[in-house]
């Protein structure tokens, strides 16, 4: 089981490389133009989830800290979590990069915040969304959906 924790934080750490040190390279811009690059945590989060769906659903049916705090606290919870959180942190970063590509955000810009995305992805997504409202008062058009 340690072993998948491994697998599942070492799994993203060559697209973050890519996405942060050389955002402008054609590999990476093919590489994280997939969106299979998550897989590796997705599998480590269901081979660890698989065994145990019995107590993950029994939790998940009336969700509250009571019922939730245990399964995290385990050490196949903690992993299983950590696989998730490694898998949409990914998926946060291939869309800030994909988005920041797009829109020719300077990568002087982006990589730091996609840096602080890896170890607390909500506040790089918020510094990112921050960075596009800023460019909506510039007059660039910075709030719509990328194509």
């Amino acid at each position: 089981m340690d072993i998948l924790f491994e697998i599942s934080a070492l799994s993203v750490l060559p697209f973050w490389g890519l996405a942060i040190f050389a955002p402008h390279r054609a590999l990476t811009k093919r590489v994280m133009s997939s969106p299979w690059i998550v897989m590796p945590p997705i599998v480590c989060y269901l081979l660890l989830a698989v065994p145990h769906l019995p107590e993950m659903v029994d939790a998940m049916i009336g969700p509250s800290l009571d019922t939730i705090a245990p399964l995290f606290g385990s050490r196949w919870g903690t992993n299983m979590l950590w696989a998730q959180v490694g898998a949409w942190d990914l998926l946060a970063g291939r869309w800030m990069y994909l988005d920041s590509q797009k829109r020719e955000i300077s990568a002087w810009i982006v990589s730091p915040i996609l840096f602080v995305t890896i170890f607390f992805g909500p506040i790089g997504f918020a510094l990112y969304a921050l960075v596009r409202v800023g460019l909506h008062f510039r007059g660039a058009p910075a709030l719509e959906e990328p194509a």
